[in-house]
């Protein structure tokens, strides 16, 4: 697991956004003065990943997440697993209890292309697989990073106060790390599989022995006397296709024979039945009454046609007859619309006298009204000069001029000024109504002239009509007329549409008295040329009776001769059957010889055909069973084998002496790492050891060589013996556990203030090579100036107001 980029917000001292970029960095300080928020940063990756901080005891008391007047918080953190890149995101808020509660948990693979240092909304919405939600977000992280809260906070996350913890631990603790970290499920299930591959293996054994077993014994007489079946049914082939190719060419001859023998009874037959057709010699009596009705009705219809012609011509001589009700309607229109025009401008002429009046009145009611307003005005002019003169005092200032009053004014008695406001109101109401009036009057003038000019125009389109037509009395009589003319051109018709209908009658029956000649002569041809192939002689002449007459003549001599031919091929035909019957019990008797069954001898060929395949096919199969006898002898042997290698290896890692061997070699090789590093910080004094109960013990070089319990170091000792463990742990995870476990990056919280200087420039050096070396990503959280000086990326920590920050400074 390799961090990318963390957002804290509202999280522990945060109370504003903090955004850290890791995407670009491999060895980082975090440093700043106590309690200014460092280890936050530490913790929110942790809470963001397992969902719990160490410093706050009890994984699930979430509570401390949050300063006791913030409402909520959200740490986002974006990290590198197995090659891909997730984000997981966890929320808090506090209910109207003040009950701590998650609303949001859920981590996602996101897309590798979108960049990590873009907007966070972005980032969150480049999603492509929702890995869990809710409570599964804590177990998902378990399954990519490999470990546990526990052991993360054991070999990834070394938090303040808890840095020996891998170093002081109990060894089935250690143990139980160690078999987490080394995929030691890998060996559970190669063991798992190696007993299931053990059983599968004696079933398969099982099935082989069963399938030879089912296979059985194949010798090599049985196979000699398959081949001489096969050569004797080879030979048989030939023999069979050239006897059924006899009888097929007999077959043939004599079904041509049979053929031609009733044919010629057919003939026999055909000759004997041909008969005169009854009604031959009435047909033409029918013919000719016909054809004298079909002239007679020809002739009638010539002459009334050139009756309707005339009639027709006469008609088509006046004008039509929508003209002329056009022009009869016109003129209706026409006397109508002037007695109409007559009554409208005897309307119009009223109406502009009253409009007329109504002015003359309605401009004296405005001059009166005007005077009235007048009189109100001087009124209330007089009556404010009267009420003014009340309050002057000689000597006092004059409101209107300012100057000073010397004498008092005189004004005569001022009007009425309610009687002149009453009058005034009256002659303006008068006005009003007058002019509402005169409105009025002006509309209906105006429908009347526009009455007038619709009329007037309307009857000088009726006259424009009229220009062109005939008078009223002259149209009357021309309608007359033309009632005349289709009433006589109506009778032509019918009786012209009478004669048709009989001429078509008597055409009707004439073609059908013509359908029965032709249908005569149509038997006549059709008798004869069922004979064709006896050489019938040709219908010929128009007399239908005559040469039916031929052709019975012809039959009656033709009959004797196709009966002699008959009789002489029906002969042949039985010499044939007799010859197909003998070579069909030569054939059978030769099949039965064979041992061939076959019930018709037709078939023979493929009877024999599929006894040799038969025969073929019994050889293959031995020489299969001989084969597949061999495979499966080699099978067997080697399902022998895998069963006895599977069974051991699963025994063998079925063994918990297995798993106490394999933590073993896994301890030894870290502690030879650590001890080499532990030298180093020591200043060559210790050395790191385990004992046989797997306890870690140091060497002391200054003291003899003496071995020591490591709950005996110091405090600065014991950081460097759990620093020298947890840099050999965070290097060497991956090869131990095969490449299914990678510690991409380590964070340590504070102890390095015990250190003197030559440790810590030991410490630093050591830090550094570890990150040159696997390429690692080292956090570090000190108050020492020296090692924070030696890391290449800082991030300074402040708090200013109640809100921690984190700038960035590149060394």
């Amino acid at each position: 697991m390799r961090p990318l980029r963390l957002v804290i917000d509202g999280f522990g001292s945060y109370r504003e956004p903090a955004d850290i970029l890791l995407s670009d960095v491999d060895f980082f300080v975090l440093t700043g003065p106590t309690g200014s928020g460092k280890s936050t940063v530490i913790d929110a990756l942790c809470f963001a990943l397992y969902g719990t901080v160490p410093r706050w005891g009890k994984e699930n008391v979430i509570k401390n997440a949050l300063a006791p007047s913030a409402g909520g918080c959200r740490v986002c953190l974006v990290f590198e697993a197995v090659d891909r890149r997730y984000v997981v995101v966890r929320r808090l808020a506090r209910n109207t209890r003040g009950v701590v509660q998650t609303k949001d948990a859920r981590i996602e693979r996101i897309d590798h292309d979108v960049p990590v240092d873009a907007e966070l909304d972005r980032l969150l919405e480049a999603s492509v697989e929702q890995v869990a939600e809710g409570t599964g977000v804590t177990a998902a992280v378990t399954d990519l990073l490999g470990i546990g809260y526990e052991h993360f906070t054991q070999c990834v996350l070394l938090p303040q106060g808890r840095f020996a913890e891998f170093l002081n631990a109990k060894p089935g603790d250690r143990q139980d790390l160690l078999i987490q970290l080394l995929a030691y499920a890998v060996y559970e299930d190669v063991g798992k599989r190696a007993r299931e591959r053990e059983t599968l293996a004696k079933q398969r054994l099982t099935l082989i022995e069963k399938q030879l077993a089912e296979v059985g014994t194949v010798t090599a007489d049985h196979v000699t006397a398959a081949e001489r079946t096969i050569t004797t049914f080879t030979d048989l082939v030939p023999v069979v296709e050239g006897a059924v190719a006899e009888l097929d060419e007999l077959d043939e001859r004599r079904a041509t024979a049979a053929a031609r023998t009733a044919e010629q009874r057919q003939h026999v037959t055909a000759l004997a039945g041909l008969r005169l057709p009854t009604g031959v010699h009435t047909l033409a009596a029918q013919l000719a009454a016909a054809d004298d009705r079909v002239d007679r009705g020809t002739t009638e219809l010539e002459r009334l046609e050139q009756d309707e012609t005339e009639a027709e011509r006469q008609l088509t001589g006046l004008p039509e007859q929508a003209v002329l009700e056009r022009w009869r309607d016109a003129h209706q229109r026409r006397a109508g619309l002037a007695d109409e025009l007559a009554s409208a401008r005897e309307r119009q002429a009223s109406a502009e006298r009253a409009e007329a009046d109504l002015a003359t009145r309605h401009e004296r009611a405005v001059t009166d009204a005007a005077d009235a307003d007048a009189v109100v005005a001087a009124t209330q002019r007089d009556n404010q000069a009267a009420s003014l003169v009340t309050h002057l005092h000689i000597g006092a200032p004059c409101p209107v001029c300012l100057q000073p009053v010397l004498d008092l004014p005189q004004h005569d008695l001022p009007g009425d000024l309610t009687a002149a406001q009453a009058a005034a109101r009256t002659a303006r109401t008068t006005a009003a109504e007058l002019q509402s009036r005169l409105i009025a009057a002006g509309k209906a003038t105006a429908t009347a002239r526009h009455t007038t000019d619709t009329l007037d125009r309307r009857l000088a389109e009726a006259d424009a009509l009229l220009a062109q037509a005939p008078a009223a009395h002259a149209v009357d009589a021309d309608l007359r007329r033309r009632a005349a003319a289709e009433a006589a051109v109506a009778r032509a018709r019918e009786a012209t549409r009478a004669v048709r209908t009989e001429l078509r009658t008597a055409r009707r029956e004439r073609e059908q008295l013509g359908d029965a000649e032709q249908r005569a002569w149509a038997a006549l041809r059709e008798a004869r040329d069922g004979f064709v192939v006896l050489s019938a002689p040709p219908v010929e002449g128009s007399d239908l009776a005559a040469a039916w007459q031929s052709l019975l003549d012809w039959a009656h001599q033709q009959r004797a001769a196709v009966e002699a031919e008959a009789s002489r091929l029906a002969a042949d035909e039985e010499t044939l059957r007799t010859s197909t019957q003998e070579r069909t019990a030569e054939l059978t008797g030769l099949l039965r010889a064979h041992s061939v069954p076959c019930s018709d001898v037709r078939r023979a060929p493929i009877a024999v055909a599929t006894r040799l395949e038969s025969a073929n096919r019994d050889l293959r199969e031995l020489r299969a069973r001989q084969e597949r006898a061999a495979g499966l002898r080699c099978e067997a042997d080697t399902a022998r084998e895998e069963s006895e290698v599977a069974g051991m290896l699963g025994n063998l890692l079925r063994s918990n002496g297995f798993e106490r061997w394999l933590c073993a070699e896994a301890l030894d090789q870290l502690v030879l790492e650590a001890s080499g590093t532990l030298m180093q910080l020591s200043g060559g004094q210790y050395e790191l050891d385990r004992d046989e109960r797997n306890e870690f013990v140091v060497i002391d070089h200054d003291d003899a060589g003496a071995r020591r319990p490591v709950n005996t170091l110091s405090g600065g000792e014991t950081f460097q013996a759990s620093l020298a463990l947890a840099l050999a742990l965070s290097r060497q995870v991956m090869g131990l556990s095969g490449g299914r476990r990678r510690l991409d990056a380590m964070f340590l919280d504070e102890g390095f203030g015990t250190l003197d200087e030559a440790t810590l420039d030991t410490v630093a050096s050591t830090l550094e090579s570890l990150v040159e070396r696997t390429g690692s990503m080292i956090g570090v959280i000190t108050h020492v100036p020296a090692l924070a000086e030696r890391v290449p990326v800082q991030f300074a920590v402040s708090r200013s107001g109640a809100s921690s920050r984190v700038t960035r400074a590149d060394v």
